[in-house]
């Protein structure tokens, strides 16, 4: 049965045009998979689905996501970061995500409407759809946290109450009303992406309203596995609740530019 699989010119590239075909076709691959990012159940063949393929210098590993989470891409990892995805594989009921040192590892972003104190306010949800390790360090330690503590985003335990902090540097891009990019000052004063739309993404009315009224937008940020995909408010607002009381929720106030 052919697949709702999008396969892009990188993986294309990589894995050749007659693989790729036998991945769409069905006769190569899994029917079903975890999400390499949000880690909920997919079924290629009602599910639109991205091939992801994880590339070392000896080794690749090809991996389904959802489209909603992640497009589809090569993300450049260590030979050590093969390991647990390969052990993934081999027992898809493990909850095992690779470690990429020092490298990109793909994020997703929900937009919301949070109430803060009584306010509402629009915000964007990250989670990276891997651990993320320190740039430079081995091991399978999720630094993520500590990472973006660095960059001044403050512990969140009630995201219903405490309005986070404003982040220096950080900016949301808008262009004509659709959300282009999350931007922070990188290294050398240049200020870098940190994630940005493979094409603009639409924002609702209500959500762009609110960022017009406040100037910001409240970035919320969990580890891996944390928060998940959900499509109401009201569950992305228990989520970043729970993920709160459980001190794996981090947040600020980014300036938004371009509306």
């Amino acid at each position: 049965m052919s697949r709702l699989l999008d396969v892009s010119p990188e993986v294309r590239a990589e894995i050749g045009d007659d693989e790729a075909a036998r991945l769409v076709a069905g006769e190569t691959g899994p029917q079903t998979y975890a999400c390499a990012s949000c880690r909920g159940e997919g079924d290629t063949t009602s599910v639109e689905t991205s091939a992801l393929l994880y590339l070392a210098e000896e080794t690749a590993v090809l991996a389904f996501a959802h489209t909603r989470c992640i497009p589809s891409q090569v993300i450049p990892v260590s030979e050590a970061a093969v390991e647990p995805l390969l052990a993934a594989q081999a027992n898809p009921g493990l909850a095992v995500q690779t470690v990429v040192p020092g490298g990109p590892v793909p994020i997703s972003i929900t937009g919301s409407m949070v109430v803060c104190a009584g306010v509402t306010y629009a915000a964007l949800v990250v989670e990276p759809g891997a651990a993320v390790a320190r740039p430079g360090t081995p091991g399978a330690q999720d630094e993520f946290l500590s990472l973006l503590g660095e960059r001044g985003f403050a512990p969140i335990a009630s995201p219903e109450e405490t309005l986070p902090p404003l982040l220096g540097g950080w900016s949301v891009q808008m262009t004509d009303g659709y959300l282009t990019a999350v931007l922070f000052p990188g290294a050398g004063g240049r200020t870098e992406a940190w994630w940005q739309a493979q094409t603009p993404a639409e924002v609702p009315e209500a959500w762009l309203n609110a960022a017009k009224t406040h100037s910001v937008v409240l970035l919320f940020a969990a580890p891996v596995g944390t928060i998940g995909i959900h499509t109401g408010n009201d569950e992305l607002a228990a989520a970043l609740g729970e993920a709160g009381r459980r001190n794996l929720l981090a947040a600020g106030s980014v300036p938004v530019s371009g509306i």
